[in-house]
């Protein structure tokens, strides 16, 4: 870094001579246009002065020291990377920034053996405010920035040394309409009005809407909305529950004490004041600005004093803190968050330290929540015992992470957990084009520490606005829970509500559960399906909520622990078939690839005689899953029918269904058929001729107009076969199969079952 000195007895003055040279570069080496030396009161006071219409630039990261000066600017100072030192001993008659233009620091200090300095006039810090010693005195004029690429922080602040005066405090939210737990880090604020709603005026990227009922602003403060919903709540610790804010007119921190005073709200954040941000799909980004005294020293919040109550706790420090590092007296090693960027609105993220070793296990794999508190946010904590609890802040426990993705867009991340033997669920939304969004997860974890009954090690779940998934134990919802190691038939009931009607993904991350003999299963209640889950690794289960209540039952997923007295056999998924060009592509799907060895493809003309016509390898080896592909290069004119035959390692075969592709004599009419019809078993084969490449929806619906299965399938275009294998065995009788394309056209088909 290079470092340039302003001593106050050296200063020479420079003076702009003409436009040509009106830029100014501090670099690693100092070119300057500007008049050292001004008057106060008749005293002489070295001064850096930035003429107006003349320009420093702090050219990369240099240290600029202005030692007993003044700082005016009249015209453009540009910060880089770099930091400004105010250094002496003088006072702020002397040490002081004013000018008539705003100023911005990225990093601003102050290093003052005695006194301080001053900020007459407007300024901005983009990074660190660090007060090293002395004082900084801000006259309402110090702005702590926040944008989409940084968030300012102060430092910790020494003993003796003071920020004195109002400071304005940013907080910069990414675009998305997502509940928030917030707060205003500061004391003897402004009301809510007047700094998050920004007085009621519209500006384009600053405030936000605050709505409710009987919405005036002259009155209550509250923004009209087409509902009149309420936006924002308090907490009421008294009742355990969120009360909702109908009136802003009032201070957006509780106190002006200057010890703890700031407030915490959950808030819904639609973007900035744009009036048409109050409608639904309207949403864009915005900062929010509080204004107030910061909090300094030592700040001490009294928790409930009730066993297993929460309290709301705002950060009172306009920095990241480490929670580990804070005092807690009577609370869990524990705090619940709001993650914005979970599901469509957001959702809480639980971090606890059961260990006691300063490692922090997130239930929701994939959020970015760690251990640092960021400045605006609050945060849930949780009372160990009947008797006074309470939570205490000091300037060691600031952080200098500043973890931008709690109010910016999500970027996935791994958390550490404790030991070994804990089992990692993962709920995603799933769309059409197998996207996932991270909408929830927990944790169950295995150690004979832990006890059977829920107790305070276990984490009770925060319910979502949107999805929800816990871990069900003596009918408590947990969103972790830590219970004794496990064994054969422990199962572990898994909580699932708050639905709709759409595709879904789970992920479980299973480690230090493997052990010879035990097997785990993922059961489902609704298709009757028992899905082998790696104990020693990953396993995705995709799975559909219809119509049909019970594929929406709550208690519709379990994980159980069994015996593994023999080894399933290979389960094909899906078999398909399809024209690629003038060859066939065939693809299979398989599940419980527990020892196996290869796999044929075995081809026939008349759906009789079959021939081996290439051999696939296993790829890996006890995957719970796998994908394979072959393509047919020898395709005849007229029916081409294959099937796949599997080997495990005892020598046991299996066939797939057959799927078949004609290939040459259809006509130009697209159609749909079932093959063969009647069926037998559990597979329907859809054949698909001559249609478009895209994906269509195919629903089987039963006698009572009940649907069995839902399911999507992915057309190469042309002709090709599906295997629709379902949960369990069909009964006997009708069945509609409807056929549902990307350009919503409807086919019926009708489906013989058979014994």
């Amino acid at each position: 870094m290079k470092t340039i000195y302003f001593p106050a007895t050296d200063l020479l003055p420079l003076h702009s001579k003409s436009n040509s040279s009106k830029y100014c570069i501090l670099s690693f080496v100092l070119v300057m246009l500007a008049g050292m030396l001004t008057s106060v009161n008749g005293q002489i006071i070295p001064q850096i002065t930035i003429n107006k219409g003349s320009n420093l630039i702090l050219n990369g990261n240099v240290s600029l020291v202005v030692n007993n000066a003044a700082f005016q600017n009249n015209g453009t100072f540009v910060a880089g990377n770099g930091t400004v030192d105010f250094s002496g001993n003088n006072d702020t008659v002397l040490s002081h920034v004013s000018g008539y233009s705003v100023t911005t620091f990225n990093n601003l200090s102050v290093s003052k053996s005695a006194y301080g300095i001053a900020l007459k006039s407007a300024v901005v810090v983009k990074n660190v405010l660090k007060i090293n010693s002395g004082n900084l005195y801000t006259d309402s004029n110090l702005t702590l920035g926040s944008d989409a690429n940084l968030t300012a922080r102060v430092a910790v602040v020494p003993s003796g040394s003071n920020i004195i005066g109002k400071v304005n405090v940013e907080r910069y939210l990414t675009s998305k309409r997502a509940w928030r737990l917030m707060t205003a880090p500061v004391t003897s604020s402004n009301t809510i009005f007047n700094s998050w709603q920004n007085k009621g005026i519209y500006v384009s990227g600053s405030g936000t809407l605050v709505t409710g009922p009987n919405a005036s602003a002259a009155g209550n403060g509250l923004d009209l909305s087409a509902t009149n919903t309420v936006s924002m709540k308090g907490w009421d610790y008294n009742n355990q529950k969120f009360a909702n804010v109908l009136n802003t007119k009032t201070a957006i921190s509780a106190g002006n004490n200057g010890r703890a005073d700031n407030t915490g709200y959950f808030i819904f954040i639609r973007g900035d004041r744009d009036p048409a941000n109050a409608n639904n799909g309207k949403f864009n980004s915005t900062t929010l600005t509080s204004t107030g005294a910061l909090q300094t020293g030592t700040q001490t919040f009294i928790a409930s004093s009730g066993y297993n109550k929460y309290t709301l706790i705002g950060n009172p420090y306009a920095s990241p803190v480490d929670f580990n590092s804070l005092t807690k007296s009577n609370l869990v090693k524990r705090f619940y968050v709001w993650d914005a960027s979970l599901n469509k609105l957001g959702g809480y993220v639980m971090l606890d330290d059961v260990g006691n070793n300063g490692i922090y296990v997130n239930n929701v794999k994939g959020s970015t929540q760690t251990k640092e508190i960021q400045s605006g946010q609050a945060f849930f904590v949780l009372t160990n015992s009947n008797g006074t609890a309470s939570i205490t802040f000091n300037e060691a426990s600031k952080s200098g992470v500043n973890n931008n993705s709690m109010f910016r867009p999500l970027t996935p991340g791994t958390t550490a957990g404790i030991g070994t033997g804990q089992i990692i669920t993962t709920l995603s939304l799933l769309d059409s084009g197998n996207n996932t969004i991270l909408a929830d997860g927990a944790i169950a974890q295995f150690d004979n520490i832990f006890s059977a009954e829920v107790d305070l090690d276990d984490a009770a779940k925060f319910s979502n606005t949107n999805e929800n998934i816990s871990i069900l134990r003596n009918n408590f919802a947990l969103a972790a829970e830590r219970r004794p190691a496990a064994g054969i038939n422990d199962t572990v009931y898994f909580k699932l509500n708050n639905t709709t009607q759409r595709n879904y993904q789970f992920v479980f991350e299973v480690t230090g559960l493997e052990q010879p003999g035990m097997m785990g299963f993922l059961e489902d209640s609704w298709l009757g399906t028992s899905t082998v889950i790696s104990l020693s690794g990953s396993t995705t289960v995709n799975f559909t909520i219809n119509g049909e209540a019970a594929s929406a039952a709550v208690t519709r997923f379990k994980i159980v622990f069994k015996q593994a007295t023999a080894i399933l056999p290979v389960i094909f998924s899906s078999v398909k078939a399809y024209q690629k060009t003038n060859n066939i592509a065939v693809e299979w799907k398989v599940e419980n690839e527990l020892n196996m060895v290869k796999y044929d493809v075995e081809k026939s003309t008349d759906g009789t005689s079959f021939t081996k016509v290439n051999t696939v390898n296993v790829a890996g080896g006890n995957n719970v899953y796998n994908t394979y592909s072959w393509l047919d290069v020898n395709a005849v004119q007229g029916n081409n029918l294959y099937r796949i035959k599997s080997y495990d390692r005892s020598g046991e075969v299996k066939f797939s269904s057959i799927v078949k592709v004609t290939m040459g004599k259809s006509n130009n009419t697209g159609s749909f058929s079932i093959y063969p019809n009647p069926v037998t078993g559990n597979v329907i084969n859809l054949r698909m001729n001559n249609q478009p490449a895209g994906k269509y929806q195919v629903k089987l619906i039963n006698i009572n107009g009940q649907s069995i299965f839902v399911k999507s399938v992915q057309s190469n275009g042309g002709n090709s076969t599906e295997s629709l294998i379902a949960g369990s065995k069909l009964l006997p009788g009708v069945y509609q199969l409807e056929i549902t394309g990307q350009d919503n056209s409807r086919n019926m088909l009708k489906a013989i079952v058979e014994y």
